[in-house]
């Protein structure tokens, strides 16, 4: 626990310009990753599923596609951007006060989306009382306390300011109520809730710059730039480390993904 002032908001917005290029490059680099998961989690058709913070929807569609037209897919995101379909339900909501019936969803997918809330402890419980007996909880986070990113710089003026930007942005935020460690208590927490058959695999990939990682950190600095120049940063470093971000002979590893998966205990 922590006693830090938090703000309590997301640091990012989906709706603006370079929110929708962000979402894009979050969709190249985590929707392998996490149909790998989900389909050895068992999606099949006929469920109900709960996809939390969908951001541009292409996992909502991966599911939607795999219940079919028996099942039904809720996507529930605080300012969506997904259009709705046939099986798919679209609602403008924040988690932490939306409601399902007790035992409704078969499965719940949600990815960078606990890390963000404070009372993410909480909205898990909430999360597992939706639950049918035998449904599964899939939680995608990144772990941002593992900060050795750069697997190939072209100069360390670059290495450094891939440090700078990382930590600055981190640090904001946390501010915001960010946990940097919560992809690896999901585990733990998913025991502490009753979930049965806990596991967590682990997903991380190289990207030359102009491509994935790189692209999704170039957008973020754009993003959270009034907040990265009130932290120390300068114009030039900004300028010089989007410049950086398109060199393909920079090298990054994206952050950790640790994909955590818990059942409720099937019915006797």
């Amino acid at each position: 626990m922590t006693t830090q002032k938090v703000e309590q908001r997301y640091g990012f917005d989906n709706t603006s310009a370079e929110g929708s290029h962000q979402l894009q490059h979050l969709a190249e680099v985590l929707d392998p990753h996490s149909i790998d998961v989900l389909s050895t989690t068992g999606v099949e058709p006929g469920m109900h599923c709960l996809d939390i913070g969908p951001g541009a929807g292409t996992i909502t569609h991966w599911l939607a596609d795999q219940v079919g037209t028996d099942g039904h897919v809720t996507a529930v995101d605080i300012n969506p951007v997904l259009a709705g379909g046939p099986n798919i339900e679209v609602l403008k909501q924040d988690i932490r006060q939306a409601t399902f019936e007790p035992e409704s969803l078969d499965l719940i997918h949600a990815r960078l989306v606990l890390m963000h809330l404070p009372e993410r402890q909480q909205v898990l419980a909430k999360l597992t009382s939706w639950l049918r007996p035998g449904g599964a909880i899939v939680l995608s986070e990144w772990d941002c306390t593992y900060m050795d990113l750069v697997r190939h710089s072209p100069t360390y003026t670059v290495q450094q300011l891939h440090e700078t930007f990382q930590t600055t942005m981190v640090d904001i935020l946390t501010k915001r109520g960010m946990s940097a460690t919560w992809a690896v208590e999901a585990h733990t927490a998913m025991l502490h809730c009753a979930l049965a058959d806990v596991t967590t695999v682990s997903d991380s990939r190289f990207y030359h710059g102009g491509t994935g990682i790189c692209l999704l950190h170039h957008s973020n600095s754009h993003q959270l730039e009034p907040e990265l120049l009130a932290a120390g940063m300068t114009h030039g470093q900004l300028t010089q480390w989007r410049e950086a971000l398109q060199d393909p002979r920079l090298i990054l590893s994206s952050y950790l993904m640790h994909t955590t998966i818990g059942r409720r205990a099937a019915a006797n």
